[in-house]
C-alpha cells in the first residue's frame, strides 16, 4: 500500500511530538472501534454503508499517525519493510505448517 501523506513534519512540530504522541494513541482507539462496528454490522447482516465509511476514515487516521511516528523517531522505511517481510514469511509458514 502507497499512499501519499504530506507535510507531517509542519504538524509534528505546530503541535509537538508529546501532543501527538497522544493523538497517536486514540486514532488505534478509534480505528479498533470502527472494525468492530464493521464486524458487527456484518455480522447481523445489515446495511454496513455507515460503518464502512467510519473504517475508512479511521484507517486513513492512522496511515497518517504512523507517518508522523515514522517521522519522529526517524525510522527508515527500510526498516519497517524489512520486518513487515519477516512477519509474512512467519504468518506465510503458519499458514503452510497448518496444511
Amino acid at each position: 500500500m502507497k499512499i501519499e501523506i504530506p507535510c507531517q513534519e509542519k504538524v509534528i512540530s505546530f503541535y509537538g511530538a508529546e501532543k501527538q504522541s497522544m493523538v497517536h494513541c486514540e486514532e488505534c482507539a478509534e480505528l479498533i472501534q470502527a472494525i468492530s462496528k464493521m464486524r458487527r454490522a456484518r455480522d447481523a447482516g445489515k446495511d454496513d454503508s455507515a460503518a464502512y465509511y467510519n473504517l475508512v476514515e479511521e484507517m486513513a487516521d492512522v496511515l497518517v499517525v504512523l507517518e508522523q511516528l515514522q517521522e519522529m523517531y526517524d525510522i527508515p522505511i527500510s526498516d519497517i519493510q524489512s520486518v513487515v517481510f519477516k512477519k509474512c514469511r512467519r504468518q506465510e509458514a503458519r499458514i503452510h505448517d497448518a496444511h
